[in-house]
């Protein structure tokens, strides 16, 4: 977090720098309307709005990496929990506790009282 301040700090006072060295008046036409100003500050507001453009069009994408990112961490942690409650249980039938109790079942059962409608 302070790296990124720093960054900032530095990045501001190279701009403002830049732009009282850039001081030659210029003239921005954009379709009808024109802008009158020094050449820095034209500079730094195209630097701006590019900056902007960038930020909307990669917004939609990281929001969905994002998403994708969470959803899948749940499924990690669902997957662990599985995972672990089976070591737990294979564990528990290694020492022979919690032994599948199975009953006999016949294969085919011919009870004439069952037969009838």
């Amino acid at each position: 977090m302070q790296l990124l301040t720093l960054v900032g700090m530095l990045i501001t006072i190279v701009s403002v720098v830049f732009a009282m060295a850039n001081t030659t008046e210029v003239t921005v036409t954009l379709l009808s309307s024109s802008f009158t100003g020094p050449l820095g500050v034209v500079l730094l507001m195209a630097l701006g709005v590019g900056g902007l453009i960038v930020a909307l069009v990669s917004t939609p994408g990281t929001l969905r990496r994002q998403w994708r990112i969470k959803h899948l961490d749940k499924r990690v942690a669902e997957l662990e929990k599985t995972c672990a409650s089976q070591k737990e249980r294979i564990a528990r039938l290694e020492r022979g506790e919690d032994a599948p109790q199975l009953t006999p079942t016949p294969a085919f059962d011919v009870n004439a009282s069952r037969l009838m409608f």
